[in-house]
C-alpha cells in the first residue's frame, strides 16, 4: 500500500485526488491550513487529516512516513493586491522549501509538484511542449517557475525522484475557477463576467483525468525526474466556454487583465508516450457531472459583484 501525503489536500484538486487515491488502495494523509481548502470537501474518515500550515510541517509530531508527496498547496489567485505578494512568496516558495526538507528527512521516494501552464506566458497559438521558453507574466506564475527550479536542484542533490506537472485549466467538482464561476453565475441568474474580449483560448482538463496521471506516476518509475504538460490538447475560446454553459445567458465584457495570457494550449505528446496516458473525459461529460454533483454548492457560491470586479481590475492593472 502506497503511503501518500497530499499538501493542500482540502482544496479543489486535493480533495478529488485524496478520495481517488483512497479508492485505489493508497494510504492517504492530508495537510491543509484551510485558508483556501474546506474540511467538508473531504468526508472520507479513512483519510488522515492534519490541519496545519505547510511552513510548520517539520514541527508536526507523529505525522508518519510516506512513499510519495504530492505538493498542491499554493496560493493561486492572479488578481492580487501588491500587499499580498509577500504571502504568495511565503507559501509558494518558503512553504515549498519546508516540504522539500521534510521529504529529505523522511526519505520520501517520490515528489510530485503541481506547477502551472502559466509559466509559459503567451504562446502565440502554439501547442506548447515542455521545452518551450518560459515567460511567466504574473506573480503566481513566477512563483511556480521558481518552484520548479528549486525542486529540480533539491531533489537531484538529495536523491529524491521528482515529477513536475504543468496543469492547464483544471475543472470538476469542488472547483471555484472559471468553469465553476460561469456555471454559478448562470444558476444564480447573474450576468456571466468575462475579462477582456472573450477570444482568449484555454485548454481544459477534468480533475479525474489529472488524478489518473498522478496515480500512474505514483505506481511507476516512468515519470521519474520528468516534466509533463497535463491538459487536453484542445483549445476553447472563453466566449465558446460561456456558450457551452449557457448560450442565451447575458454576459458582460470587463476590462482585460493587463498580464492575461491570450492563448494557452498543451502539447501532451510526451505524457502520452512516456506514461501511456491521455484524457478520456470529454468537456461536455465533465461539465454535466460537475453541475449534477455541485448544483446546490454553485447555486449558493459567493460571487463578487460586477462593481467589485471592476474596481479590482482597475487597481490591479494600474500596478502593472
Amino acid at each position: 500500500m502506497e503511503r501518500v501525503l497530499i499538501t493542500g489536500g482540502a482544496g479543489f484538486i486535493g480533495s478529488n485526488l485524496s478520495n481517488f487515491l483512497d479508492k485505489k488502495n493508497c494510504k492517504v494523509t492530508i495537510i491543509d491550513d484551510l485558508s483556501i481548502g474546506r474540511k467538508k470537501n473531504v468526508q472520507n474518515k479513512k483519510i488522515n487529516f492534519i490541519v496545519s500550515n505547510i511552513k510548520n510541517i517539520n514541527e508536526l509530531k507523529k505525522i508518519g512516513n510516506f512513499d510519495t508527496i504530492v505538493h498542491l498547496a499554493a496560493k493561486a489567485e492572479i488578481l492580487i493586491p501588491k500587499k499580498d505578494e509577500k504571502k504568495y512568496f511565503e507559501t509558494n516558495i518558503e512553504g515549498l522549501q519546508q516540504v522539500l526538507n521534510f521529504a529529505s528527512q523522511k526519505k520520501v521516494k517520490k515528489f510530485i509538484f503541481a506547477s502551472s501552464a502559466s509559466i509559459y506566458g503567451d504562446t502565440k497559438n502554439v501547442k506548447v511542449r515542455e521545452n518551450f521558453v518560459q515567460n511567466p507574466k504574473h506573480y503566481y506564475a513566477y512563483t511556480k517557475y521558481i518552484g520548479e527550479k528549486m525542486i529540480e536542484k533539491y531533489c537531484k542533490n538529495n536523491d529524491i525522484n521528482f515529477s513536475i506537472l504543468r496543469f492547464f485549466n483544471v475543472y470538476g467538482p469542488n472547483s471555484t475557477a472559471v468553469v465553476a464561476r460561469f456555471v454559478a453565475q448562470h444558476l444564480q441568474n447573474k450576468p456571466i463576467t468575462i475579462y477582456g474580449n472573450g477570444l482568449q483560448k484555454r485548454d481544459f482538463i477534468h480533475v479525474n483525468d489529472l488524478n489518473r496521471v498522478i496515480l500512474k506516476i505514483i505506481n511507476t518509475s516512468k515519470g521519474n525526474n520528468q516534466i509533463f504538460n497535463i491538459g487536453s490538447g484542445i483549445a476553447k475560446r472563453i466566449l465558446d466556454l460561456k456558450n457551452i454553459i449557457a448560450k442565451n445567458h447575458k454576459h458582460i465584457l470587463l476590462e482585460k487583465r493587463s498580464d492575461d495570457i491570450e492563448i494557452s494550449i498543451a502539447n501532451i505528446y510526451k505524457v502520452k508516450k512516456k506514461l501511456n496516458w491521455k484524457p478520456i473525459i470529454t468537456f461536455q461529460k465533465g461539465l454535466n457531472e460537475m453541475i449534477k454533483l455541485d448544483r446546490y454548492k454553485l447555486q449558493n457560491m459567493r460571487l463578487p459583484t460586477i462593481n467589485s470586479q471592476k474596481k479590482l481590475l482597475k487597481k490591479f492593472n494600474k500596478l502593472k
